[in-house]
């Protein structure tokens, strides 16, 4: 989660410095190819831009990209590891100054995010590990206010491409004081009857790069309720999971 922040973070910073550079009264669109071919660069997987591009640097500095794709590292899966119908972001001008990168409101419409383990037991996230461990510059000071989400899909894989679980209707909000957490998330997830409310709060992680975190789960329809209290291990060799599920 934190890598994925601080890889925004840095195409951000790649964008804002170029709007310095660059005529205010321009066809983003005819830069479609530069961001493309940077945010490929730093992430190692294939990024496209289908939709249009915005970008403005006063009276706040923000962007908007449209159909935005990002490639899976596996030939098992064919769809994208991401792909989000927009994304929107604005940043704080004054920490900016401070050399803090504050995104004081981003939003995801229509994301999909797809989770896939391969035959050897690997999972399709953890070669970013690699990719920020070899990056050459990292910002240190990055904070999230709100990232909210609007008809998001998460699915996770298996061997072979085959989906194994699939939510949809995520509706939410995210938001973090620094790209290592704590993470807050509120939201709900389903649609009519089989809608549920969703809390999640993190903690950072600890000197074994293991995450604490507490999920609360409510069926909208009938109350029940479900509490999970656990710690998440080795996200980025052989993930797993211990703590406590109660159900109310």
């Amino acid at each position: 989660m934190s890598n994925f922040f601080v890889g925004l973070a840095v195409f951000l910073i790649t964008i804002i410095g170029s709007l310095f550079a660059i005529p205010y009264f321009v066809d983003w669109n005819s830069y479609r190819g530069v961001f493309e071919d940077e945010a490929t660069r730093f992430l190692a997987r294939d990024v496209r831009v289908g939709g249009t591009i915005n970008l403005h640097l006063l009276p706040t500095p923000s962007f908007r990209l449209e159909r935005v794709r990002i490639a899976d590292a596996s030939s098992d899966l064919r769809e994208p590891f991401f792909r989000v119908e927009s994304l929107a972001f604005k940043l704080s001008i004054a920490p900016l100054f401070r050399g803090i990168i504050e995104a004081n409101e981003i939003e995801f419409r229509r994301p999909v995010l797809r989770l896939a383990r391969d035959d050897r037991g690997s999972w399709n996230w953890q070669s970013f590990g690699q990719v920020f461990a070899n990056a050459a510059y990292l910002p240190a000071n990055i904070a999230l206010t709100s990232l909210k989400i609007t008809d998001g899909v998460l699915a996770v894989h298996g061997p072979g491409g085959a989906e194994r679980l699939r939510l949809e209707g995520i509706d939410g909000e995210l938001s973090a004081p620094a790209v290592d957490g704590p993470y807050r998330f509120r939201g709900s997830l389903g649609k009519g009857g089989e809608e549920r409310e969703i809390r999640v709060a993190t903690a950072k992680p600890d000197a074994e790069a293991g995450v604490r975190f507490r999920t609360s789960v409510r069926l909208l329809e009938t109350g029940a309720s479900y509490l999970i209290d656990a710690r998440l291990l080795d996200l980025m060799a052989e993930p797993k999971l211990d703590g406590e599920l109660t159900a109310r």
